[in-house]
Order: structure tokens, then sequence, then C-alpha cells
């Protein structure tokens, strides 16, 4: 080959490594996103503008950085996708120009709030610089080094993110760093997102389709706008940093209703962004509202502590005996720890209640307390004497929840590189002591036996419960909360658990903003998961009685992320009196923040169908007008008298009782004893779930009444809680979502075979036969059975699972028998070893 002529061989070995582009010397035309090429087109790269962040109204984009690497988890920190890397004052975006080479995303629930690579600042936990070797991790409000290569954060729920700025501009590195470690210390309630969040109006969600461009209305009768107002105030607070706030970026193209549109909402809650009317009780009504469902008898609402003059941790109405009057509740709160006086829960219909309150101050003044007791005793129908539970002896304090709650963060969040997944599969032998050792199980069992012991006093023994707690802000919410899911079938629903967590969590006192770290500098020992123990323990009781819950764990999970969201007002504060004096008191015009539940800010009604437990509507098919059928042990509840019903079916359950015994035979008492836990024994409880024959005495089984098993060998780990961004310990076409669909699809036939029988049964009366529109409560149909039957893992609806992480490379999986499986094909096939173009085209189809 002679000197002139070009070299004809091309060398395809490492066309598909990246690296560094050329320099070329451009015109000045704003940031540019350049996708990484192969060496032998390095002079031909494609030069295009960056992805655009997804953002809010009100939110404004402060830090960015281009030709950023997202890695996969456990990855090896060798396969991950380019993109551009956000910082707001809302949220951490990566947002990536490349298509997801996978099918899953009709799987993927859409948040219309967050998108996949999107962290909320409340959101982070730990941030990390990365480098071979060495983890050194980046304290708040620290600089950042122009020579960082890779950074991970870890999120309070259980999710890491790996950044590489391999090909990223040194400049861009230090600048978007810098802004993250700044703006995720969050100093003041004030400089939370929840106060610059501005959903738009029903009536300027349809305006805005047809004209982008045109400004939103207020939503809270305010003059000026709420997210130009929020512009302002947010570039003012910030004035020592004037470099990093950027020109508000706000891609109209992107822009995102936070409200559903008009014609989805009731006409009588369009007013306002709230949706399902979950009472929030900041007033009186809801109080009484809530006594005349429970029937309770002899108490009243009081206002006793209005605009928070007696106690800043109770709320401004609360319920006490109507025999108390409001003086001598002044005179009784100083005596209280936190001036939290004995207030009322929830009343059973036999007169019993459940309350609660903390110790008094000085030990040596009794007075007060034991006046605020005789009243529980006077107003109870027989004048029985309250139970006071010390939950500072049957339950864990927060601080053990925290301790517990560390260890359990580290064992389900290991650093993500290849070294420490062989260490996770090298400890798995060792994982349920390791789970033991944490105390986390044992935190939920104390929790729930509590629990138990209470409802089953009030219950059998007739006796009203005094929760009792050294401040009176995270055990006594769990127990009392569980008390009342155990008691009232109501609180087993969404709305009435939703009123549930309102009234005992929310406005009852507890410490979010404290809890779940929202502030920046936080006060060493004041964190704690008390709210996900307690969500927790609920899981426990669904695993125990699936068809008594109308709403499934997903909902859970869904709920415990909406509190590090930061844009709810729901979960920000540390007690009502902090929300009144940031909301009313403070500011010229009351803001409205919006609340976690009106579910639709956040997701399609499609996409709320996981909420709903298939097992519970099945039980309402089945019991409910279904033609020529009648439930055997079950009659159709009214939810909104709480408890009361049942009063009036124990003649039924008598008669009932009677027959089958005398057909079957009943068990002997020492083969009861056996079956009955140790703290049950020879109290004769329905220990069968709602609704269950049980084998008590009929006139003392209450078919709405619940009673978990909470021995070690009943509580079981949640791993789809706790596992789901941990792709090594998913299921691919198993676990819990693949019985949920099942589920779903079986119900859904029922509800299909329903309909025909009252068609035929419409026809035989020569009835007029109308034929609505079939519409589905349940995510999964019965028509969709062959709907990416081979795509679930155990970690749906939350983490897209890859392949690739769980068996190596891609290739090596293909023509493998759990491809064929995935597929449809049979396992007894010969020809395994042979990899075909039909294997390689097939694998888009079962690609993670």
């Amino acid at each position: 080959m002679s000197k002139n002529e070009k070299p004809t061989f091309k060398s395809y070995l490492h066309s598909s490594v990246y690296v560094e582009p050329k320099k070329v010397k451009t015109k000045d035309k704003g940031p540019t996103f350049q996708l990484h090429a192969p060496a032998d087109n390095d002079n031909n790269y494609e030069e295009l503008k960056p992805p655009e962040a997804f953002v809010h109204e009100g939110e404004i984009i402060i830090g960015q950085a281009h030709n950023v690497l997202k890695f996969d988890s456990f990855s090896g920190l060798n396969k991950g996708i380019s993109g551009s890397l956000y910082c707001t004052n809302f949220k951490i975006s990566f947002v990536s120009a490349n298509r997801p080479n996978h099918h899953l995303i009709e799987l993927d629930r859409k948040n219309q709030l967050f998108k996949e690579n999107d962290i909320p600042l409340t959101c982070v936990d730990t941030i990390f610089q990365v480098s071979s070797s060495k983890r050194k991790q980046l304290l708040p409000g620290s600089s950042a080094s122009r020579s960082m290569k890779m950074v991970e954060i870890k999120c309070k729920n259980f999710k890491v993110h790996t950044f590489s700025f391999k090909f990223t501009n040194k400049g861009q590195i230090k600048s978007v760093m810098t802004t993250i470690l700044h703006y995720a210390v969050i100093t003041s309630p004030r400089r939370l997102f929840a106060f610059f969040f501005e959903p738009l109006s029903p009536s300027s969600s349809s305006s805005s389709s047809s004209s982008p461009s045109s400004p939103s209305k207020s939503n809270n009768h305010s003059p000026e706008p709420k997210s130009l107002k929020s512009t302002k105030e947010w570039k003012s607070m910030n004035k020592k940093t004037p470099k990093l706030v950027a020109a508000v970026y706000r891609p109209t193209s992107q822009r995102l209703s936070a409200v559903p549109a008009a014609s989805d909402i009731p006409e009588k809650t369009q007013p306002t962004e709230r949706v399902g009317w979950t009472p929030e009780f900041r007033g009186a009504e809801d109080w009484e509202n809530e006594m005349k469902r429970t029937g309770a008898r002899n108490l009243r609402v009081t206002s006793f502590n209005e605009d928070f003059q007696s106690s800043d941790s109770l709320p401004q109405y609360i319920v006490v005996p109507s025999v108390v009057s409001d003086g001598e509740l002044k005179r009784a709160a100083p005596n209280f720890e936190q001036n939290r006086v004995p207030m009322w829960c929830w009343s059973h219909r036999n007169g019993s209640m459940l309350m609660r309150m903390t110790p008094r101050l000085n030990t040596q003044q009794l007075d007060h307390e034991i006046r605020m007791l005789e009243s529980i005793t006077l107003i109870h129908p027989s004048k029985a004497q309250p139970n006071i539970l010390d939950l500072a002896q049957l339950c864990p304090s927060y601080r053990d929840i925290q301790a517990s709650f560390q260890k359990l963060h580290e064992l389900c969040m290991p650093a993500q590189n290849q070294k420490n997944l062989k260490e996770f599969w090298s400890n798995d032998k060792d994982w349920y002591s390791n789970l033991d050792a944490t105390k986390w199980m044992q935190s939920i069992s104390m929790c729930m036996t509590a629990a138990v012991t209470a409802a089953t006093t009030i219950y059998q023994n007739e006796q009203t419960v005094v929760l009792r707690e050294p401040e009176g802000l995270d055990t006594s919410c769990i127990v009392a909360s569980l008390v009342q899911i155990i008691l009232d079938p109501y609180f087993r629903t969404q709305l009435g658990f939703q009123s549930l967590v309102q009234r005992e969590w929310v406005i009852a006192g507890h410490p979010f903003q404290k809890r779940c770290g929202h502030l920046t500098p936080k006060k060493e020992g004041d964190e704690a998961p008390s709210f996900l123990l307690f969500l927790d323990c609920v899981n426990q009781m669904m695993q125990q009685f699936p068809s008594a819950f109308e709403f499934t764990d997903t909902y859970l999970i869904t709920l415990w992320d909406s509190t590090f969201a930061g844009i709810f007002g729901t979960f920000l504060f540390n007690r009502e009196q902090e929300h009144y004096r940031l909301c009313v008191q403070e500011v010229d015009t009351p803001v409205r923040l919006a609340t976690v539940w009106s579910w639709t800010l956040q997701y399609s009604r499609e996409d709320q169908a996981l909420f709903n437990n298939p097992m519970y509507i099945a039980k309402q098919i089945l019991a409910d007008k279904v033609p020529g059928f009648r439930s055997s042990n079950q009659s159709e509840v009214d939810y909104s008298e709480g408890c009361n019903p049942s009063m009036y079916r124990f003649r039924a359950r008598t008669a009932k009782r009677t027959l089958l015994d005398a057909r079957y035979g009943s068990k002997s008492q020492d083969d009861l004893s056996r079956s009955t836990p140790v703290h049950l024994r020879d109290k004769n409880l329905n220990i069968n779930g709602a609704n269950s024959t049980g084998n008590g005495r009929s006139s003392e089984v209450d078919p709405n009444m619940i009673i978990p098993q909470t021995g070690p060998p009943f509580i079981k780990f949640w791993t789809q809680c706790y596992l789901r961004w941990l792709p090594s310990a998913h299921i691919v076409c198993g676990g819990n979502p693949l019985v949920y669909k099942q589920h779903c699809q079986v119900v859904d036939e029922i509800q299909q075979l329903k309909d025909k029988l009252e068609r035929l049964r419409a026809r035989k009366m020569n009835d007029v036969v109308r034929r609505p529109k079939r519409e589905s409560r349940l995510y999964f149909t019965y028509e969709e059975n062959a709907r990416n039957q081979g795509l679930l893992t155990s970690a749906f609806p939350f983490s897209i699972s890859d392949l690739s992480l769980i068996g190596g490379d891609r290739r090596s999986f293909l023509g493998t028998p759990l491809a064929r499986f995935l597929r449809g094909q049979s396992l007894m096939q010969s020809d395994m070893h042979t990899l075909t173009v039909n294997d390689v085209e097939a694998s888009d189809e079962v690609e993670m």
C-alpha cells in the first residue's frame, strides 16, 4: 500500500466506547447537549439543545449541568444513560434525551408531580463523593470541587441515585453541586416548595391547553398570582448567593396543571384543590360529625384552646367529657406535659372510649389529673374506671424506633457498586439474623400487642382506655390509630383511613417536620420514622386479613413517599399551631397549601385503581345485590354508622351459631386454647377477622372487629416497601404484584358475570335493559389477561427491573430457559444452546 493511500480496514471492536468529543469553536448559543459519539465518528457528533427540565408553576431552575451520566443500580458503574442534571427550588432532576429501551412504561405509574429521576430536596438523606476506592460524605452547605467525578445521592425512601461527571464541563460540575449542597439545606419552613407551588385552577387548566403561554389564575383569592409572588420572595430570600439564582425556566410545552380537569371534579369541590372530602378536623363541625358517626355520648367539642392560648401542641378544637368546663381545662393544662389535657379519640357502642393524655409535670400535684380521670369515669355508662396504658413501658420510644430504622436502612441500601453487590449476595445467608438485629420487627410486634390489649379492654372488658405517653406525639399516635382500625371497619376504607391519619397524626400534633428531617440543621435525636412504623403495622394486618381493607399496600407506600415530597402541607409542620401561624396568622391573605389527600394531583384515575383491593371489592360484590345469592355470614354494613350496626345483628348471629354448632359441632376448649394467642386465651374473641364465624360465644362476637396475631412468627418483612429499589431482590414474574394481578382479573370476571345475571333477570321480568359503559375499579381487568404477563416483577409498580442487572449481560440472558419461559415457550426444548435471530428480536419483549 502506497503512502498516499488511506487504510481501508475499519475496526469495530471498540465502537461502543464513549470518548470525549473534539472541541469545536462555535458562537455562544447557550448551553448545548453533546451526544457521546463512537471514536470513528468523533468529527461528526451531533449538537443538540439540552433536554428541558419538567417544572411547575413557582419552580425555578437554579443550577444545571449537561453531559451527565446516570448509572443503573448495581450496574458496576459501567452502564448508564446520558442527560442533564438540574437543581431547582423544589428538586434535583435528571433529564435524559434517550428514549427508554424497554416496554414497561405503560406499567410504570406516571406521577404527575415527579418524574422517575426526580429527587425532592426534602427527600435527600446523604450525598457522597465517590472515587474508585473511597466514598466521602459531602456535608450540607459545603463547597464542591471542580475535579469531582462521581456523586451518589441516598434518599430517605431507600432509593439511591448515582451520577458521573466524566464528560461534564468542570465549571458546570462545581456550579450544580454547590447549588445542590446549598439548597438541599432548608433552614426555614417558608423555603419549602409547598409555599411556592401553585396548582392551576380547573378553569385555568382548561384554558391553558388552548393558550399555553397565558398566565395561570390563583386559587387562593390572592390579588397577585402566587407563582409570581413566590418567585420574588425566593430571590429575596437568597440574596447571599445571587449568581446561583437563574432566570425562571418554564417550558410551556411541558407545563402541567396539577388539578384535574373540571369535568372530573364534582361541582362542589371546584373552588378548592381538595378532592375526596377528607375531613380536616380544623373546625368544630368535623369533630361533631365524628362523634355522631360513632354514637358518642356525654361528650362535647370545646374551643378552650382557640388561637392556641392554652397549648401550642393541641389543636384549637378537641373533644372532652361534657362534665368538664373550659375553665377547668385551662387550669389543668399547665399541669400536663406540653399542656396536653386528656382528649377523646373514639367511642365504642358499649360506651367505652379511647383517649390520649400525657403525664403530669408535678408528681406532687395530683388534683388536676384526678379530676380529669374522674370525669372520664362519670360519663361511662357503668361508671367503670378507665384503664391507663403506659406506652413508655409497652412500646419503643421514638429514639429506639430511629435506631432500629438506621440499621434497617443500612441493610436495605448497600452502596451501589459491583463490590457491594458481591457482598450483598455473600451476606444473603445471614439476612434473617441481620434483620432481627435491627429490632424493627420487634418494634412492630410491641406496638401491635399494645393496640390489641387496648382494643380487647374496650370491647370485652367494657372499660375506657387512656393511652399515656411522655410527649404524646409518637407511640400514642400509632397505638390509637391501630386500636380504631381493629375495632371500626370504617377506618379500613380509604376515606376512613385518611380521616384517621388527619385526626390522630396531623391535627393531634405529630411533629412531621422533625421526624422526617425536612429542615436543616437537624437536632440530633429528633428524626424518627414513627409514621412508617404505623404503616408497617397496618400492612401486617392487611396480610393477615386480605379482604378487610379497601386499600392496598401500594397505597400505604405511596402515602409514605408523599411525606418526603415537600409539596403537601399535610406533612410539613410539627403541630397545628405552626400551620396556623405560617398560613393564617403571619400572612395578609390566608394560604391554602396542597393536601396529600387530593390524589388526582399525583395520579390519574387509572393509576389510582392500584389503591383498590380486589379482595375487598369481591366481598362487596358477593354480599351486595347478587341475584339469588346471600352471604352466609355477612350482611350489608353501613360504614357511615361505624360499629353501631353490629348491635342489631346479635340475634341473627346467635341463631346461626346455634344451627352451625348443632350441625357440625364445636371445638373443645382445649383445641380453642391451643389455636389462640396467649394474650387472648379464655377471652372468647373473634381471632379470625372481620365477618368470620369464630368460636367464641355468639353474643360476644363482633363481625366488624379484627384481632391480629402479634407474635414474631406472624410479623412479615415488608419487601415491596424496603427492597423495591434493589434489582437483585426483585422476582421476575412473581411476588405479590402478580398475585394482585390475578386477583384483579378474577374479581373483574365475577363482576362481569354479576352484570350478565342482572341483565338476564331484567329481561325475564320484561324490564328495560340498559347497558351502560362498563367501568372497572381495578387496574387489571379480565379482558387484559395477556397484558405484559412476562413483565411484572415484585417491585411493581414502583421500580422497573433490568434483567441485565439480575442475570448479567443482556445477551447472556437470551436463549436461557428463563428467557424462553417468559416468552411462553416450553422449558423442555432441547435446542436451547442456539442463539437465533428470533431470540435477539424477542429480547425487547422481556428486557426490563
